[in-house]
């Protein structure tokens, strides 16, 4: 019984800081740090190549869809990109959103997977987002390059698949403006 208090003990707070970490994955960095004192990056608008949706293609996931519904999905894509750029400039992380400067790197945002997730009267799934974040050259060498996930509740108040798809895509905007900080030298 002691040995089973005292590992729940020491269970609590190391998950406590565990939560506190990085909303993000490092898979590559590169050195030395070529963003250090320079905030300005361009942003490009996402990129869906090789989605999947739920547990399909996206084109299977389309294809059990009306010309509306896929005209929709097309808007929401487009939403998306419109988000990440606000979440990325406007996280108060000093990342500033240039795209008159060529020579600025370009976040380039690969999404990888999309839960629509939906909400009913007495059942709701979340959306849930991954995107594969690059940072790279103005010529196109990658940098930087982590990888963040992002969920949406759905709820009475938030039922659109749409406006949660466009939500989870500020929030992933807002979480690559923080691991960007910390590579301008913001901490």
């Amino acid at each position: 019984m002691r040995t089973a208090t005292f590992l729940l003990a020491l269970a609590i707070p190391l998950a406590l800081i565990a939560g506190c970490g990085p909303r993000w994955t490092v898979v590559r960095q590169a050195t030395p740090d070529p963003f250090a004192g320079r905030p300005e990056f361009a942003v490009e608008p996402l990129r869906f190549d090789n989605l999947v949706v739920g547990d399909k293609s996206e084109p299977e996931y389309l294809a059990g869809k009306d010309n509306d519904q896929r005209a929709s999905w097309q808007t929401d894509k487009t939403g998306m990109s419109e988000r990440f750029a606000v979440g990325l400039g406007g996280a108060g992380e000093g990342i500033v959103v240039n795209q008159l400067r060529p020579d600025a790197p370009h976040v380039r945002v690969h999404v990888v997977f999309i839960e629509p997730g939906f909400y009913a009267a007495f059942a709701a799934k979340s959306t849930v987002v991954r995107a594969n974040i690059e940072v790279v050259s103005p010529q196109g060498a990658p940098l930087d390059e982590i990888l963040v996930e992002t969920s949406v509740a759905a709820s009475m108040t938030n039922p659109a698949s749409g406006s949660r798809m466009r939500e989870a895509a500020e929030d992933l905007g807002t979480v690559t403006a923080k691991y960007l900080h910390t590579r301008v030298g913001g901490g």
